[in-house]
């Protein structure tokens, strides 16, 4: 396990601007003590789509987002929920614990693009995904 809090954290990286474009870095894997035998993947989350909706047993999780808005929503097994706003234009790097259920929600009218790291490449034969809606209740932020 990596010493991110459990069940979730936010940190903010810095954000390098100049005039060609910015940079952050989204996760330093020695630095953040980020485990390195797992897979990076991208997705995107069309306009008023939710994806997710699950939780790993032995998978960590780290999302940003690097284009558009979304909202991560989080739950733990103790019942805490909350809700994160990522966007392209104020970083912010969400972790999720095992056991952690979430869900990436795009209320705006462009597309949300994320970059995620997983701990653990997927294996279909063993998906560690289990359903379970995170934040049940949650009726959005605007």
């Amino acid at each position: 396990m990596s010493k991110w809090k459990s069940p979730w954290e936010l940190r903010n990286p810095n954000f390098y601007e100049d005039p060609r474009g910015g940079l952050f870095e989204v996760l330093r894997f020695k630095d953040d003590e980020v485990p390195g035998v797992g897979q990076i993947y991208t997705f995107s989350i069309a306009p008023g789509m939710r994806r997710g909706d699950h939780y790993h047993k032995k998978k960590e999780e780290w999302f940003t987002c690097v284009s558009g808005t979304a909202i991560v929503l989080l739950s733990s097994d103790d019942g805490k929920c909350e809700a994160i706003e990522l966007s392209a234009t104020k970083p912010g790097v969400i972790y999720s614990a095992p056991g952690t259920s979430h869900a990436l929600v795009n209320e705006k009218s462009e597309p949300a693009v994320i970059v995620s790291y997983g701990s653990k490449q997927h294996d279909p034969d063993d998906p560690d995904t289990f359903a379970n809606e995170a934040y049940p209740g949650w009726t959005g932020a605007s």
